[in-house]
């Protein structure tokens, strides 16, 4: 080793150390090396997700939140062929590495590639949803396959040693084996292979590294290879050591696992691979002191939040280069193109809207008559998750940022409503709107971060802030005050308008729904919502029209906040109860999936998300649910990248243009993105001109 480098790997070594002797001489049980040694081993495998994430952002600079679960598919087929097959256990584990390989190239080659020119963070949404097929996947195999097996997924090895208090038994010694080896392998390849060579050098300057002759496209493909390589070596180690119930604990160790590696990767400012690693060993150290010290682990999603914002608020210059460059901003947003002004007028377009919409309301009022008590009580649920997925539209589709955890939101105007209601007996129309209130609040809150955080780094921060939410801040062990406990009953409106029944709940919520829906429309048109668009699309001429960037960002956070606690408050009262588990990490990346498959710019689109979303989980057997989000995620970024309520409004738009062609109206802005090369295009603009040649159209 280069006699210039020890000080850098003896100085955290030192103080290693010295932490260790602290902590054993004041902690009240100590911290026995056992401990240490297990935390290490944990924390290895964390490491070995958090390197691949930086391989990643080191090849298509994007952060790459399906990291953790590319391993689960490989790790589900290892442990059936084991288990089902009785195959030997290296060729079913050598089996599993090299589907974990496939599924990276696979998915580099066939989807992220067509995504090359777009926006990191479409690319970033694409990887969420990849993230769900693989989940969707890892649940459907063993279906497939007959179901769960019997037995125990485990090494081979008989060995075993004890370090006081853990046993480590052959699992462990494996992985003690396999990673050192495989990081010491990477680094090897990396710094004497030419492929090596040619990762580090677009990592460097892509750009650059591609005028010089060096195939970006293959190297990308390699690294998401090694991504996927990496994934599933973590979790094929993994679940020998934890074991699992069902096959939904191999999938990739969900949104926490995820965490610990980007917080990982954070530390090592998404470039650093030593630093990176070294401090996913330390985060492993830590959960199992926190285990060991106060039996529960939920101390730690707290700390990660905490280290997470600080370092991305003392790196901010760093992290803030690719935003600087636009490669972070959400340029495939499209805003819903109001009715034209030359056709508003024509009654054809007016009498039509508005009996379109009448329909849409009889529809709606008339839809618990033909639906059974169970399908009542689903539909209400779609309606407040249709009311959390415009607040998110307020959010990312008109402000720009990425909420990873907003779901966390409705459990805090859910645990402030409940609690009212249950504890302190407050009226009904005072607690929902003190539930709105704490969800604005405790939105500005996360918000005030995001004045120096942006893009995929505000989603780490959101990620995080889910994570230690459903853990620590919304459980009533660590706040018992805030959450409330047994029953919440459904209180009578105005003590004589019951709410009790799946129907009559069913339409309480539709009547917020549409309030909600009217509130939105008015903010849309008023200055601060043309403020906050602004904002979003070039904070600095907004700046320069007297335009406060900071309250616009804070507003739209509050906005939205308010209206996720408000319906965190419908979401206690539809169940009669709050429970933590309903606000899981998981529910704020479903909520963000119905929010892109409905248009992050369509505030219908978004109740269309939310039908698809939650319709698909109860039609749908388990594990196809996660596949249809997954992929409608990905194909709707392919081929529809303006959502389902993008394609509603092209329907309009294209009856608009045939009303301007009868009318003989001249409408530009209808034809303004329409294909002048298609020739019933021409004849319509032909006849919507007053009949000029086809010849001037095509000028």
């Amino acid at each position: 080793m280069n006699a210039k480098r020890w000080p850098r790997y003896a100085v955290p070594a030192a103080i290693v150390v010295v932490l260790w002797a602290i902590g054993n001489g004041v902690l009240p049980r100590g911290l026995p090396l056992g401990i240490v040694l297990q935390g290490a081993v944990f924390g290895s495998l964390y490491a070995l997700v958090a390197l691949g994430i930086v391989l990643v952002y080191w090849a298509n600079r994007v952060v790459n939140f399906a990291q953790a679960e590319f391993g689960g598919v490989a790790a589900v087929v290892a442990i059936e062929l084991v288990l089902q097959l009785h195959l030997n256990y290296f060729v079913a584990i050598a089996t599993g590495l090299a589907i974990g390989i496939a599924s990276g190239g696979v998915v580099e080659y066939a989807i992220l590639r067509r995504f090359r020119n777009a926006p990191r963070l479409i690319v970033m949404v694409v990887t969420i949803g990849l993230a769900q097929v693989f989940t969707g996947f890892a649940i459907l195999i063993p279906l497939l396959w007959q179901g769960q097996a019997a037995g125990r997924f485990t090494t081979p090895f008989s060995m075993h040693f004890s370090l006081f208090p853990v046993v480590f038994d052959g699992n462990y010694v494996l992985a003690m084996i396999a990673v050192p080896a495989v990081v010491i392998g990477l680094g090897a390849f990396l710094r004497y292979t030419h492929y090596g060579v040619a990762i580090r050098a677009a990592a460097d300057n892509g750009d650059r590294a591609e005028l010089l002759g060096i195939p970006v496209k293959r190297v990308s493909t390699i690294v998401w290879g090694i991504a996927g390589f990496m994934s599933a070596l973590a979790v094929l180690l993994r679940v020998p050591i934890l074991g699992f119930a069902s096959f939904t604990d191999v999938s990739g160790g969900g949104p926490g696992l995820l965490l610990r590696a980007l917080a990982a990767a954070v530390i090592g400012g998404m470039t650093d691979l030593p630093t990176t690693a070294v401090a996913a060993v330390g985060i492993g150290i830590a959960e199992s002191l926190a285990v060991w010290t106060f039996s529960n682990a939920a101390y730690v999603d707290g700390v990660l939040l905490v280290v997470v914002l600080v370092v991305l608020l003392l790196r901010r210059e760093r992290f803030s280069r690719a935003l600087e460059t636009g490669i972070g901003t959400f340029r495939a947003i499209r805003e819903v193109r109001p009715v034209p002004s030359e056709l508003r007028s024509l009654p054809e377009v007016k009498y039509g809207s508005w009996g379109l919409q009448a329909l849409v309301i009889a529809f709606a009022v008339a839809l618990p008559l033909m639906l059974r008590p169970s399908q009542q009580q689903l539909a209400a649920l779609i309606l407040i998750y249709a009311i959390v997925a415009v607040s998110l539209v307020v959010l990312t589709g008109w402000s720009g940022q990425i909420s990873l955890g907003h779901f966390a939101l409705v459990g805090f105007g859910g645990a402030a409503t409940g609690v009212l209601l249950a504890n302190h007996g407050v009226d009904l129309f005072l607690a929902i709107p003190a539930g709105a209130v704490v969800g604005g609040i405790v939105a500005m809150l996360v918000g005030l971060p995001a004045l120096r955080i942006r893009g995929p780094y505000l989603a780490v921060t959101t990620l995080a802030f889910a994570v230690s939410s459903a853990s620590l801040f919304l459980n009533h062990q660590f706040v018992p005050w805030l959450i409330p406990t047994g029953d919440i009953s459904r209180p009578p409106l105005w003590n004589r308008v019951s709410i009790s029944t799946d129907w009559q709940i069913y339409y309480f919520c539709l009547v917020w729904l549409i309030a909600v829906l009217v509130l939105v429309r008015g903010l849309r048109r008023s200055r601060t919502g043309r403020a906050i668009i602004a904002v979003r699309d070039n904070a600095l001429a907004a700046q320069s029209t007297a335009i406060s960037t900071t309250k616009m960002q804070l507003i739209a956070f509050g906005l939205s906040g308010a209206i996720a606690g408000l319906a965190g408050g419908l979401y206690v009262l539809h169940q009669m109860a709050f429970h933590t588990d309903a606000f899981a990490p998981q529910e704020s990346l479903a909520l963000f999936s119905m929010v892109v498959i409905g248009g992050l710019g369509s505030v219908p689109g978004a109740v269309l998300g939310a039908i698809y979303i939650k319709g698909a989980e109860y039609l749908l057997p388990p594990g196809w649910a996660f596949l249809a989000s997954g992929f409608g995620i990905v194909l709707l970024l392919l081929v529809l990248p303006e959502g389902l309520g993008g394609f509603v409004y092209r329907l309009r738009d294209d009856a608009l243009r045939r009303i301007a062609s009868r009318r003989h109206v001249i409408v530009p802005s209808l034809f303004a993105d329409v294909r002048v090369e298609d020739r019933e295009v021409k004849v319509t603009l032909d006849a919507a001109l007053g009949g000029l040649s086809r010849e001037k159209v095509d000028v």
